[in-house]
């Protein structure tokens, strides 16, 4: 039930973002589009994560809501566009490597950084 519950919210997520972004800030230009940011992401951050709609195992990193809105975001270029799937591999692969690229940044950082480390016995 939990992994449903998480597919729900990442659903709901993807679709508030490319359903409701475009269109508010077709409207009221970059205002409605600094507004959905903040309300559509607030409200989706709000329901998945203080709610707990989302499933995150305890000491596990997991970017939920990053990878709805980019599925979300591919499936909405391939449907509305027309645009063939194997045109997202470009830009895919560069995220996958940004991706790999951030975690292991953060796991030097983490590493060499006394802030992040566990307190010795004793202490």
């Amino acid at each position: 039930m939990r992994y449903m519950a998480t597919i729900i919210g990442g659903a709901l997520v993807g679709t508030m973002v490319f359903g409701i972004w475009p269109e508010m800030w077709k409207s009221y230009g970059i205002f409605g589009g600094w507004l959905s940011g903040f309300v559509i992401i607030g409200f989706a951050w709000f329901l998945n994560h203080w709610l707990g709609v989302t499933h995150n195992p305890a000491g596990k990193v997991w970017v939920d809501q990053g990878w709805a809105v980019a599925a979300a975001g591919i499936a909405w270029t391939v449907v509305r566009f027309g645009a063939p799937l194997y045109q997202a591999a470009g830009p895919l692969l560069f995220i996958g490597l940004g991706g790999l690229l951030g975690g292991v940044t953060a796991y030097a950082v983490k590493k060499t950084t006394p802030a992040f480390q566990p307190p010795e016995e004793g202490e």
